[in-house]
């Protein structure tokens, strides 16, 4: 939803401004640097989106620069209800088609009380409050106003320009002070009155009090009356001052407003540009009268958006594609970091050796692999197109059927049309982490098969490297989000094969891609061993799957990791709207979407789960090839099959019998291959049997057999495997 919004906000804006989403306390949208701001709500209906965005794109059409927002003798408040209602009722004209959506938006906002008017007479409320209502709710609610309010409110609701706002707010704060100041004195004439009138009553009590019998009494009673007297005095006295100085604070006061008069100033203006606008939060307008009435509702709707607000949950930014296109390294600059690497090596003495024979033989070896699941792939690729043949009982007549048609009715031309084959492509990350080190010989051979066989069956395809990085890359902090973002700085995403490659190049690619299989110190820098940042590389794929679906518009896509294990924990740079602590669950916007990711270190294997199924999405089939040891086997059966004895047992024996236990829909992938290092199903190994001549019928049936033990984990790799693709 939030990237939908993001292109219609910039549509109705009629410019590219930047929509982000944050840790903000509510939605604003900046004036100054064309920034539209939303924040992380728990729960938001389309209808009401849609209301927010629009709300705020008025103010990015129409609203005047912040300096020009805070008008002096005026509340901001005032400023916010009159304004809101010049943009919205322009952004309405120039976009109709918003009309049902603010409706629709206005009755849930008001359902959910969020201008806190539940079980308060709306009519009972301040002219401020029912004017906001009413202008916000139209037909939705029925607000009464006196013959001497409808010339404001009319005067409010026809605003056209700032100029009319700012004029309509300087009428309403004369207005609405004279009515309070009024007010005021009324009150405190009557309270000035009931005081005098507690004094009598006291003193007539005091008067009816019986007289006491004797001469002390009498004292007693003459004391009390002079104590009495002189207390009435004072009193009496006490309150003469305290009406006095009432009265003078009072002139005073209405004499400082007067000579505070509110006037249009156009110097050091500093205001709001909205009514959620974050960068000027908290500035107020100086001088504006302490008389008038809090604008509940306003006050009510900044509060309760707040409320709205998923406070539990921290906002982080992806990857933008300025900082993907720093990270990536292209297999141009691959190629030739791995020759220029080769040269260095050589000037140290060190023996490197040309692979040109071996090359040659294993290149021949690992195309009888490749040839399998070719042939494995056209057969699911035709019984695809088989099963969804048509044939067609009309049309041309078939005149050879005619003298049937006493018996037959199927005179016409049968004509079987095949459903088009879908047409695939595919993208392969290998992961580059220290851990990867003995086992990298075979996730070489691996990745080389998996290339080969889509060039061999015509598939477009893309391979990619991934590890950490030594050194920073220049830029990257000004082409990433200066929000709170995901830590992808150490990421290095090296382009190993393409199938946009030239001819020379694919070949150069691949021979020094073997060369790295036979001597690991063929690793330059930028393919050096590192840390599994295998989640910031799935992030990256956002990116890498966008640009090869434009250049290689497949119908079918596969998503394929070669990786020994989980990837290193999520980790976040703090930017401007960074929050509070205590927050442990992390949202991204991943293809319009908000993903929740976990915090901690044991939440790797569930965020890349996560990570996968946001960025791949539903079309795209994934895959995954785990290269382990026997020890990291057990220990991912235990996980994966937590408490299942049976089932556990069931692939100890599989892997045992093939070399491959495959795993379906687990850990985000359709399919898992978890593969012990040097088995059977990770070589290419010629297929050919070789028995001596002499051999006995016992022996070349135990041959045989032991042959085709050794190969049926290459079987059923490649069965699954091409299974899954086509």
């Amino acid at each position: 939803m939030f990237s939908q919004k993001s292109v219609l906000a910039r549509l109705l804006a009629n410019e590219n401004i930047s929509v982000q989403q944050g840790n903000f306390e509510t939605a604003f949208f900046d004036v100054e640097n064309r920034i539209l701001g939303l924040p992380l709500w728990k729960e938001m209906s389309a209808d009401v989106y849609d209301l927010l965005v629009g709300h705020e794109v008025g103010h990015a059409l129409f609203t005047p620069q912040v300096d020009e927002l805070k008008i002096e003798g005026v509340p901001f408040s005032f400023v916010n209800v009159v304004e809101d209602i010049r943009i919205e009722k322009k952004v309405l004209s120039k976009y109709p088609g918003l009309v049902n959506n603010f409706k629709r938006g206005y009755v849930e906002l008001f359902d959910s009380n969020l201008f806190g008017t539940k079980d308060k007479d709306i009519n009972e409320m301040s002219f401020m409050d029912r004017l906001n209502l009413k202008a916000k709710g139209r037909d939705l609610v029925e607000v009464e106003f006196s013959d001497e309010e409808k010339p404001y409110f009319d005067m409010a609701m026809n605003v056209e320009s700032f100029q009319d706002v700012e004029k309509v707010c300087h009428e309403l704060v004369s207005w609405l002070g004279e009515k309070a100041e009024s007010e005021d004195q009324t009150e405190e004439a009557s309270m000035t009155a009931d005081q005098l009138q507690g004094l009598i009553d006291q003193l007539k009590d005091e008067d009816q009090t019986p007289p006491q019998s004797g001469d002390g009494e009498s004292e007693e009673s003459d004391e009390g009356e002079e104590t009495s007297g002189s207390s009435s005095d004072s009193e009496e006295g006490d309150d003469g001052e305290e009406s006095s100085g009432s009265s003078s604070d009072s002139e005073e006061s209405d004499e400082g407003e007067e000579s505070s008069a509110p006037t249009a100033s156009s110097d050091g203006k500093t205001t709001e540009s909205g009514d959620i606008q974050q960068s000027v939060a908290g500035k107020g307008a100086d001088n504006a009268p302490s008389n008038l009435p809090e604008v509940e509702t306003d006050t009510a709707q900044q509060e309760n958006m707040k409320e709205m607000v998923d406070t539990e949950k921290m906002f982080v930014q992806g990857m933008t594609r300025g900082a993907f296109e720093l990270l990536k390294n292209d297999y141009k600059t691959i190629i030739d970091s791995r020759q220029k690497h080769k040269i260095h090596l050589q000037k140290l003495d060190y023996d490197v050796p040309e692979n040109d024979v071996s090359y040659d033989a294993f290149m021949t070896e690992t195309k009888q692999v490749v040839n399998l699941m070719a042939k494995e792939f056209e057969m699911r690729k035709a019984a695809y197109r088989s099963a969804r043949a048509r044939t067609s009982a009309k049309g041309s007549l078939d005149v050879n059927k005619l003298h049937a048609y006493k018996y037959d009715d199927q005179l016409f031309k049968q004509v079987t049309t095949l459903a088009d084959g879908k047409n695939h492509g595919m993208i392969m990350l290998v992961d580059y982490s220290g851990s990867m080190y003995m086992s990298m010989p075979a996730v070489i051979r691996q990745t080389i098969a998996l290339v080969m066989f889509c060039k061999r069956v015509n598939i477009p395809f893309e391979v990619y490297g991934f590890t950490t990085r030594t050194n920073g890359v220049p830029g990257l902090v000004e082409a990433s989000s200066n929000l709170t973002r995901f830590d992808y700085d150490d990421l290095a995403l090296n382009q190993l094969f393409s199938n946009k490659m030239s001819k020379s190049d694919f070949t150069t690619a691949m021979k020094t891609f073997y060369d790295q299989m036979m001597c690991l110190r063929w690793l330059p820098d930028m393919e050096r061993f590192g840390s599994t940042p295998l989640n910031a590389a799935i992030l990256a794929c956002e990116y890498v799957i966008q640009d090869f679906m434009k250049s290689n518009p497949v119908h079918k896509l596969n998503f394929v990791t070669l990786t020994d294990g989980e990837s290193d924990s999520i980790y976040m740079k703090s930017g401007l709207d960074t929050p509070g602590r205590g927050r442990r669950t992390y949202v991204m916007n991943i293809k319009g979407k908000n993903v929740s990711l976990s915090w901690g270190y044991s939440a790797g294997r569930e965020n890349t789960a996560t990570l996968i199924r946001a960025v791949t999405g539903p079309n795209v089939k994934t895959a995954n090839f785990f290269i382990c040891t026997r020890r990291d086997f057990k220990s991912e059966q235990y996980t994966i099959l937590p408490w299942d004895r049976t089932a556990q047992a069931e692939a100890r024996k599989e892997m045992t019998k093939t070399g491959v236990w495959v795993v379906e829909n687990e850990s985000g992938y359709d399919r898992r291959f978890i593969m012990i290092d040097k088995s059977a199903s990770m070589s290419g190994e010629n297929d050919e049997l070789e028995i001596d001549s002499s051999a006995t019928p016992a022996q070349i049936a135990k041959a045989f057999k032991k042959h085709s033990g050794s190969k049926k984990g290459n079987r059923v790799v490649t069965k699954k495997f091409a299974e899954l693709v086509a």
